[in-house]
């Protein structure tokens, strides 16, 4: 306990002062005089060490002149009024205290004395400081971030507009930065965007204006909102934009902002009606060549109405019987060709044989353009190894230009762009060659020891678009020597097979197509299984006879599975099915190496 007697204080102040919450000093213009607890807590220095200080050895120099003239005011002037401010004191420690300080004086023992209250406001300060630095780094962080973003306050003034939106937009951040113009961005009069609608929550807006552009919730962020919208004033011929914005909250969950980010989407729109455009056209294809085929089904139909009647003059007409069986042979053909171009038509959706023609001289010039940029490149090696002789000035220019373009981004991608162009046109160029492989007329075909795996690789990829939605595709390919065959009419048996397997999986799983190869003594065989819905007994029985389909009308012909039988047969081959009502479907082709040749065999 402190003996007030040796202090400038009335006795009946001295309780009073030390239980302050704030620290007290009086002084005269030099030495302290008085320090309550407060003050040697804040100080870290004790009560003596205090009154041993001059006052102004608490403040830091750069202020002391400040507080010295308020000070001199108070000790001059008896009605000088009571000023504050705010002040950082040095403690015992050298460390830095924010303050509060209100100067005042007092007639004290019959002598004018100042007192000066500090009131601890660090904590306060250190967090001013934490926000300013935080709202810097954010300012720093959205500038910098390569999507367009613009920010708005509770005013729906706007604090942010980044570079990448001056880029895409076309308008400087001064011109934006402060104003409440944003709508002038994207539409030539007033009206919101999609930021002071989620801002204000006015959701009937929201719902007015981009309800039928794709408006949508975001899944990430709540009170977000995604659209897409056209802007025809913007840029040379308008421009797609993908937009989305969330609030902003305080720490109380009060919106006090929005933040909309921008994304152009003009090349992917593009890309999207010209697709469109192209689907239109290969639809009216497919429904022109639906109509052909219903038309050839049509004529089969009265074909076998007719065959039918001469079977029954058969009885009568013996002597008929060879021109009858000719006939018959050319009805096979016209049923082999028809079903072949319903497979193509289904497949390839009216892929047509010009296509070979462009893709050839897109590749040769690819080809020429790769040519053509080593060229370029060794022109430019040539100027780098000239650009130290070169003034700096100039040097500088080139070394601004080279890092505006990204020289060295641009000089390593366009080699690689070339090249996956070129992969492209080459992988485009084989399925027009497997197409035109797979689709090229059956006559006069001469038997040749064919590889299978070639075959079954082509068909597959002919096959590509009815599988790859529906299964994924297991080879396992056992050693194949090459086989004596008519490979086109295998590959139609194939094609038949993978159709098949690939519609007998259930629309609500993905299913898998294994295709295996091997060989048993003289013969070679192939596999091709599903794990589809299987078949039951009774259709398992039927499958291989004539114009028998369990499809809709109109999906198939029920010719593919016979006219695979007949192919198999004059292969000298077998074909056997293995089936299980939900496990899958097994079909087994068992082929000689070498064809048995005999009196009579077709050579």
């Amino acid at each position: 306990m402190r003996d007030h007697d040796t202090y400038p204080l009335p006795a009946d102040l001295f309780p009073l002062v030390e239980s302050l919450s704030a620290g007290i000093m009086l002084h005269r213009g030099g030495k302290i005089l008085f320090a309550n607890r407060t003050m040697s807590r804040l100080t870290g220095y004790s009560p003596a060490e205090l009154m041993a200080l001059d006052y102004w050895a608490l403040f830091q120099p750069g202020v002391q002149q400040r507080i010295r003239e308020r000070t001199e005011a108070h000790l001059a002037h008896a009605r000088a009024p009571t000023s504050r401010c705010e002040t950082a004191i040095v403690t015992q420690t050298g460390e830095l205290r924010w303050t509060e300080l209100s100067i005042s004086h007092r007639e004290i023992l019959g002598e004018r004395t100042v007192i000066g209250c500090f009131i601890d406001i660090t904590i306060r300060k250190q967090a001013e400081a934490a926000q300013l630095q935080a709202q810097q780094l954010l300012t720093q962080i959205i500038d910098s971030d390569p999507v367009p973003t613009l920010v708005i306050d509770a005013r729906h003034t706007v604090t942010h507009w980044n570079r990448a939106c001056e880029q895409v937009i076309g308008i400087p951040s001064g011109e934006m930065v402060g104003t409440t113009r944003q709508w002038a961005a994207f539409y030539p009069s007033e009206r919101p965007i999609m930021a002071d609608l989620i801002m204000t929550g006015e959701i009937d807006g929201l719902l007015n204006l981009y309800g039928s552009k794709k408006l949508r919730r975001s899944p990430v962020i709540d009170g977000a909102y995604e659209a897409e919208d056209f802007f025809p004033g913007m840029g040379k011929h308008g421009r797609w934009l993908y937009f989305s914005a969330a609030p902003l909250r305080n720490a109380a969950g009060k919106i006090i902002g929005a933040i909309e980010t921008l994304q152009d989407i003009t090349e992917r729109k593009n890309a999207e009606m010209e697709l469109r455009a192209m689907q239109a056209d290969l639809e009216a294809k497919v429904t022109k060549r639906t109509a052909e085929l219903q038309q050839a089904k049509s004529s089969l139909e009265q074909d076998i109405a007719r065959r039918e009647t001469a079977e029954t003059e058969l009885l009568k007409r013996y002597a008929e019987l060879t021109e009858l069986n000719c006939r018959l042979q050319e009805t096979q053909q016209q049923l082999v060709q028809s079903e072949k171009l319903a497979s193509i038509g289904q497949l390839a959706a009216g892929v047509a044989h010009e296509i070979n023609n462009p893709i050839g001289y897109v590749n040769s010039n690819l080809r020429s353009l790769k040519g053509y940029m080593a060229q370029m490149l060794e022109v430019l090696d040539v100027y780098e190894s000239c650009e130290a002789a070169l003034p700096a000035a100039e040097r500088q220019r080139i070394q601004a230009a080279r890092k505006a373009a990204d020289f060295d981004f641009l000089r390593d991608d366009i080699s690689q762009l070339i090249s996956e162009s070129q992969e492209g046109t080459e992988r485009v160029s084989k399925i027009v060659h497997d197409l035109r492989d797979f689709s090229r007329t059956d006559t006069n075909q001469e038997w040749q020891a064919a590889d299978l795996h070639h075959g079954l690789d082509s068909t597959l990829n002919i096959a590509s678009n009815e599988i790859k939605y529906k299964a994924d595709v297991v080879r396992e390919y056992g050693n194949l020597p090459l086989v004596e065959c008519l490979l086109p009419q295998l590959n139609q048996v194939f094609m038949n097979l993978f159709v098949n397997a690939a519609q007998a999986i259930p629309d609500d799983r993905r299913g898998t197509i294994t295709v295996r190869t091997g060989t048993t003594g003289g013969d070679a065989w192939i596999e091709v299984a599903d794990n589809g819905k299987g078949m039951p007994p009774d259709v398992r029985d039927r499958i291989f006879d004539p114009f028998f389909t369990t499809k809709p009308v109109g999906k198939g012909t029920g010719l593919g599975l016979s006219l695979s039988y007949g192919i198999i047969q004059k292969h000298q081959g077998q074909i056997a099915v293995s089936s299980t009502p939900g496990t899958g479907t097994t079909f087994r082709i068992t082929l000689p190496i070498h064809r048995k040749v005999s009196a009579g065999t077709p050579q």
